[in-house]
């Protein structure tokens, strides 16, 4: 079985390295975010503590301290495997050649043999590759390189700003509720925005949802619609915003959200691999089973699956 504490300095590990060079932008943290989220089985707790790593740089000093610990708990042949087969799945690199993935699989294990404190050098080079092929998913703006100005770049907040704005009317009068409306609104418009681009028909079909299950006139759809999409594109972080929707709602509630975000990805001729994937990566954000995956998948009738 997998050693919590050990899974948990792993993680440590892999932010420490990536702060190698003193800098983390916000998409690289994104992306970075969405990498460790394939560590497996770390509680909400947990994931706080790896959070608290992304905030500033890591010294050279803590490096070593953690590179320690990651080491000082490989006590066998079967431990070492465990790592190897664990930085294998999260160091897969997209567009990598196979015999340059291989040979840094393989120097991982020589190190963890022979030389282990080699593993920080090991490891820097392929985790910056895997994290700059996922950056291109967080399109750069200004507002949103910066970590502080996280909360103000929320849906929740462009959506009160602009109500405000404009005065425009508003159905909803519970605030906890606008707001598990706007972390719905994102999730949605990611799936939507995974190939680059939303199509009418894609927006189409968030607006249906957010009428037919927050009771939303059409232009109060409209509007999250609208808003959520721009998020989107500029490029949101997911992780935290399917956590966040994750505490706010009961499984059942989720389960039928998962519903919702395969329509949407259904919505255009055909869908692609990559929306199939990021309602999978958001479905084990929302603590849901394979097999609720799969039962949300079917939902979608077999002549109207395209892709699916």
């Amino acid at each position: 079985m997998v050693r919590k504490a050990f899974i948990l300095n792993l993680g440590k590990l892999l932010i420490a390295t990536a702060w190698a060079d003193g800098t983390l932008h916000q998409q690289e943290i994104n992306a970075l975010k969405e990498l460790l989220f394939l560590l497996p089985d770390l509680s909400g707790q947990e994931w706080q503590e790896l959070e608290l790593y992304m905030t500033s740089p890591v010294s050279e000093e803590e490096r070593r301290i953690l590179l320690s610990r990651v080491l000082d708990d490989i006590r066998s042949e079967d431990d070492k495997d465990m790592v190897v087969q664990t930085l294998e799945r999260l160091l897969r690199i997209e567009g990598l050649p196979q015999d340059q993935e291989t040979m840094v699989v393989q120097q991982i294990r020589q190190d963890l043999e022979a030389h282990p404190t080699g593993l920080l050098a090991t490891l820097s080079k392929p985790l910056r590759w895997v994290i700059g092929s996922r950056v291109s998913r967080y399109p750069s703006d200004g507002r949103e390189s910066r970590l502080e100005d996280f909360i103000k770049q929320t849906i929740y907040f462009q959506l009160a700003m602009e109500r405000q704005a404009r005065g425009l009317p508003w159905s909803m009068q519970d605030e906890d509720e606008t707001r598990k409306l706007c972390l719905a609104a994102g999730l949605l418009a990611h799936v939507a925005s995974v190939d680059a681009d939303v199509s009418e028909e894609e927006c189409s079909a968030i607006v249906r949802i957010l009428m037919e299950r927050w009771q939303l006139s059409n232009e109060e759809a409209q509007i999250v619609a609208r808003i959520s999409q721009q998020q989107a594109m500029k490029g949101l972080d997911l992780v935290r915003l399917a956590k966040e929707f994750c505490a706010r709602t009961t499984i059942p509630e989720r389960r039928s959200f998962l519903r919702c975000l395969f329509h949407v990805a259904n919505t255009t001729d055909r869908t692609s691999s990559d929306e199939i994937e990021s309602i999978r990566f958001i479905a084990k954000a929302l603590e849901l089973s394979h097999q609720d995956f799969i039962d949300a998948k079917l939902s979608i009738p077999r002549a109207e699956r395209g892709g699916l």
